[in-house]
């Protein structure tokens, strides 16, 4: 059996439920095969989360657990990579295996030594250049380029409030490129495993969410509001395209690495800690050295540990686990507005497990719906308010604040042979690789997290 993977990231069962009558292909699974959501990993980041879709593993097994990390054994700030994923990917399993594999513009996908072709995607240094070369001379020889264009430009991006129209077009322009190149190669490699990823759906929500969601304090209705459905539309012709052009022993996956919530709030955590004492300054900077404890902007909470950061001030043991206690619960009772912008705080062994939870940031705050951790600044001048609020963020949509995957979930859709219909599942996302390898009669690594959904087919 063949599996055709086809994720935006991003997209909203929740806009794709509101917009289903419009949404024909969507409506397929729905109606002829398995239809439901994606639960996202803690943090629902990008780069986490299609890590662990990618390795069937939750972050503390396969080591990423944000868009930045603390470097061990220092203080500096590290971005993530490809390179620090810690696990086999499921194409690195299939090929193995002999299963020949497409992938295409995947986040923290990355080159690999594979049976078939890769286009690593966001967060790699080759993100977009196809290898090996013979399938990159057939792009450039149909299609005129050397690369594959995945996500927006930078500059796009920060001129999104000044040309929004510029901005949809782009967006657009792009998705549609990248549809017909993966078409093409679709067809014209052979593979057993195929999927691209489509960035579009994440960017718009994140600057247009207050178009389509009526709930936000600054909903605005506009012609983005149709701009966004139309997206959404587009995503459901180029399922259909996809579907088409599969033969009929293909299962056809559509998934999300999460989805949605609205934002019309951040919080400085950083001025929440100093106000507590764990956090101390000098010359008007954070002091790394002589604070307890720090956030980089995520809702994550690092410590300053003996014999672990350079000049650690906590003791392991008892100390360690009052001064989490203390914080969690300081931070638990606070009030902004009179509203509890903090969901709950927790500790990492309350969130992940594995071989590289010494990793993990110690605490991580979970936040309500409409909050989230503010990126920047990293700490505003104490106030007598004690009101550390970005009232007007950037974006108005968000899910990686941290938020609950509950709040944020994804899309989920299997279509296939013999798969009975209707059925509807609320699944883990490291359960997706699993599944993938269960219904290509590959086994699963007993290393796996994830296990393969129960889905009944009915065999010819």
């Amino acid at each position: 059996m063949k599996v055709l993977v086809l994720g935006f990231d991003g997209a909203s069962p929740k806009l794709i439920d509101r917009w289903i009558e419009d949404l024909p292909t969507f409506r397929i699974f729905k109606e002829q095969g398995i239809y439901g959501q994606t639960i996202p990993p803690v943090p629902a980041q990008t780069p986490v989360a299609w890590t662990t879709f990618m390795t069937g593993k939750n972050p503390g097994n396969h080591g990423i657990f944000s868009f930045a990390m603390r470097k061990r054994g220092t203080y500096e700030r590290e971005i993530i990579s490809p390179g620090m994923v810690k696990s086999k990917t499921l194409w690195r399993i299939l090929s193995e295996t002999g299963r020949r594999v497409g992938v295409i513009n995947v986040p923290m996908s990355d080159v690999e030594k594979v049976r078939g072709f890769i286009t690593p995607g966001f967060l790699s240094r080759s993100e977009g250049i196809p290898h090996p070369n013979s399938v990159r001379k057939k792009i450039k020889q149909r299609f005129g380029v050397d690369k594959l264009i995945g996500d927006v430009e930078i500059e796009t991006l920060e001129r999104v409030e000044s040309d929004p129209d510029l901005f949809f077009e782009r967006v657009n322009q792009i998705t549609d490129e990248m549809a017909d190149i993966s078409l093409y190669l679709l067809r014209e490699e052979k593979w057993d495993f195929f999927i691209v990823v489509f960035m579009g759906t994440d960017r718009i929500h994140h600057f247009f969410w207050k178009n389509i969601d009526k709930t936000h304090p600054r909903y605005e209705e506009s012609k983005y509001s149709k701009l966004v459905k139309d997206f959404y539309i587009k995503a459901d012709k180029i399922v259909n395209r996809f579907l088409n052009s599969v033969e009929e022993d293909t299962f056809v996956v559509c998934i999300s690495d999460h989805g949605f919530c609205p934002i019309h709030k951040e919080v400085v955590v950083n001025n929440y800690l100093e106000e507590l004492g764990f956090l101390k300054m000098r010359n008007g900077k954070i002091d790394l050295e002589r604070s307890q404890a720090v956030s980089y902007g995520y809702g994550d909470i690092w410590l300053n540990v003996k014999g672990r950061e350079p000049t650690g001030l906590i003791e392991l043991g008892r100390e360690y686990e009052a001064v989490r206690k203390e914080i969690a619960n300081e931070l638990n009772e606070t009030q902004i507005d009179g509203q509890r912008p903090f969901k709950d705080v927790k500790r990492r062994e309350d969130v992940w497990w594995g071989n590289y939870l010494s990793e993990a940031p110690d605490l991580t705050i979970f936040f309500n719906v409409g909050w989230q951790a503010a990126r920047r600044p990293e700490i505003m001048k104490k106030d007598e308010s004690r009101r550390y609020v970005n009232d007007a963020p950037r974006w108005s949509g968000g899910h990686d604040g941290t938020h609950d995957p509950i709040d944020v979930p994804g899309i989920l859709g299997i279509l296939g042979p013999g798969i009975q219909g209707g059925k509807r599942f609320m699944a883990q996302l490291w359960d997706i690789a699993p599944t993938i390898l269960s219904l290509m009669n590959v086994p699963v690594p007993d290393d796996m997290d994830g296990k393969p959904l129960p889905i009944r087919i009915r065999r010819a």
